[in-house]
């Protein structure tokens, strides 16, 4: 198994095509994945609406430089998502996606419409509603961009494959799914529905702490690229400086036999010994995953986790209380209020807020437990 790490200093396009191609010439080269004809989705992280200078999203010039390597295989790039939050159409001018495909007379897809895919080799999901078109292409190349992430750790090539379940949809998984170790399992399940011919990591810059929207810009400067997505995404969380096989989704694809252990993968390029030391979120793992039994869980839930508290920045914008799986968030006096009993810990209010106006806030069991050093993220 083969990952590629190649060196990108800014987004200026002659930059980032030799980031890109030099990276997938790593791997075996373009005419290994795309053939000419091919109908090849690109599929990037368009979580909601944010300049690109905010690092929340895919970089437009990393598409553009995808867009014109498709084209000169002679194949056909179309370009989709479908943001968590915010319009389509929104999101997609605001993070000059929709600019790019324009510039480059390339399809850009409005995903509104689902349709249920079979999951044949689904261990958790034998089925999902995604994107009615995605059956359209030949070949999907998944985009991700390089950030951490409260709820899972880190988001890469295989977290990106969530936007392809349309809109609001996503909150359905989020309210089944609490547990970390159960929501990256239908991760696993989901990028073998999807199945990307490759995948990308937008490494230029990037999120630390908490990400994948409120966190803190960076520059690794990096581009990633493989074939296998949980190999990408290991070597990305290894790049970052964290323990990569603990990462919920990591852990789930090895205990299921389907992703390399990470001493097994060669990486190569550029960039193959760099190293950085992102900080991380203030939680990624619920004590609901640890050897806590669960009548103590029951009993002291709000002591033992991470709960999402409301700041000053609240302007009562509404998003949270739309978009809060269990819906646990109203909006009183234009400010949000959690209701804790229906808190399911998703953080998805915090993952979505532009305002920034949500805080995690340990309980004090669990600080007194990573004080103590019994309980270490």
């Amino acid at each position: 198994m083969k990952v590629a790490v190649e060196r990108a200093e800014n987004y200026q396009i002659e930059n980032v095509d030799r980031a890109i191609n030099n990276a997938v010439d790593f791997i075996g080269g373009w005419e290994k994945y795309i053939k000419k004809g091919d109908k090849v989705l690109i599929k990037p992280n368009l979580l909601t609406a944010a300049l690109p200078q905010k690092a929340v999203t895919t970089h437009p010039e990393v598409v553009r430089s995808l867009i014109k390597a498709v084209k000169k295989l002679g194949a056909k790039p179309f370009v989709a998502d479908s943001p968590g939050v915010s319009n389509v159409k929104k999101t997609a001018e605001k993070t000059g996606i929709l600019q790019v495909c324009q510039e480059e007379e390339t399809p850009f897809i409005f995903w509104e419409k689902s349709k249920i895919y079979p999951c044949r080799e689904g261990k958790f999901v034998k089925h999902f509603e995604l994107a009615d078109t995605i059956s359209d292409f030949d070949k999907i190349i998944s985009v991700a961009k390089m950030k951490t992430h409260v709820f899972m750790g880190v988001t890469g090539a295989v977290k990106n494959l969530f936007g392809c379940i349309v809109g609001t949809n996503k909150a359905r998984f989020h309210l089944r799914m609490q547990k970390h170790a159960d929501f990256a399992h239908v991760m696993v399940d989901l990028y073998y529905t999807v199945k990307p011919t490759l995948n990308i990591i937008d490494g230029i810059s990037g999120m630390e702490g908490q990400g994948p929207m409120s966190g803190d810009i960076v520059n690794p400067k990096l581009v990633i690229v493989s074939e296998d997505g949980f190999a990408a995404d290991l070597v990305m969380a290894d790049k970052m400086g964290f323990n990569a096989e603990n990462m919920p989704i990591a852990a789930a694809a090895i205990e299921e036999q389907r992703s390399v252990h990470l001493k097994d993968i060669e990486v190569v390029g550029s960039g193959k010994d760099i190293k950085f030391a992102f900080k991380r979120p203030h939680t990624y793992e619920s004590m609901q995953d640890t050897y806590v039994p669960k009548f103590i869980l029951k009993l002291g839930q709000n002591q033992l986790t991470s709960k999402p508290v409301i700041n000053k920045n609240c302007i009562g914008c509404r998003r949270c209380e739309y978009h809060c799986p269990p819906k646990a968030i109203n909006i009183k006096e234009r400010r949000a209020v959690i209701d804790y009993h229906k808190c399911i810990r998703c953080y998805c209010c915090q993952e979505l807020c532009e305002h920034q106006a949500v805080d995690l806030k340990d309980g004090w069991i669990l600080a007194l437990l990573k004080k103590l050093g019994i309980y270490k993220v």
